[in-house]
């Protein structure tokens, strides 16, 4: 395919007109030249910036992923809530773009986020936390906030009874108390479950864990 001797378009307008067409059109309508006729030029054009679709779509990902700030930190700040907050920035990210959240799935590249992993992981020896408990706590974080937002874009998130939608009091007993006993939002409920995660991962600190137990061998 040709391409025009001269850019008629920028790397970063391409970007941010894909997201746009994702978060309006969903991104079952993305394509290479539907990004085109958004930006009033041809394929071709976009082929100076994207080797193909792959690239851009990819692209796409980082920058969504860049759109959630990092807290600042300083010596005696608490690194648990310091990883909470940086947690709900990115649920935050994900929730503005949510017709774009399969696309961290599927093409965001682990190695954007090793610049903050770093930080993470000087944040987490400043706080006294063994070095042994660091990757599971990063790796875990970054898998439950991403879960637990993508789960939550599939219902209403209106209201804390929405957690578990169509529960019927009669079939379900148990569960309709539950939900009708909570008291938290769906935010809220995110800032619990990480706090949780962190005290079980500290805890599990003084009872080791191996294959073999796992398989109560």
């Amino acid at each position: 395919m040709g391409r025009p001797a001269k850019p008629l378009i920028s790397r970063s307008a391409t970007i941010a007109a894909s997201i746009e067409l994702i978060d309006t059109e969903g991104f079952d309508a993305f394509s290479l030249p539907r990004v085109a006729r958004q930006l009033k030029v041809k394929t071709s054009s976009l082929y100076h910036h994207f080797a193909d679709r792959r690239e851009l779509v990819t692209e796409v990902a980082k920058e969504l992923m860049t759109e959630a700030t990092v807290p600042e930190y300083s010596p005696g700040t608490d690194w648990v809530e310091w990883f909470v907050e940086l947690s709900l920035n990115y649920r935050d990210a994900i929730l503005r773009h949510p017709d774009a959240a399969i696309v961290l799935v599927q093409f965001l590249p682990r190695d954007v986020l090793t610049r903050t992993y770093e930080m993470c992981a000087q944040i987490l020896e400043d706080g006294g936390v063994p070095a042994r408990l660091h990757i599971v706590i990063l790796d875990g974080l970054e898998k439950l906030a991403l879960a637990t937002t993508l789960s939550e874009l599939t219902r209403d998130p209106v209201g804390s009874a929405e957690v578990f939608p169509n529960v019927d009091e009669r079939r379900h007993p148990t569960l309709a108390r539950a939900l009708e006993a909570n008291r938290w939002s769906s935010r809220e409920l995110f800032v619990v479950t990480i706090r949780g995660f962190l005290a079980g991962v500290l805890d599990s600190a003084r009872t080791p864990v191996s294959d073999d137990s796992l398989l109560g061998s």
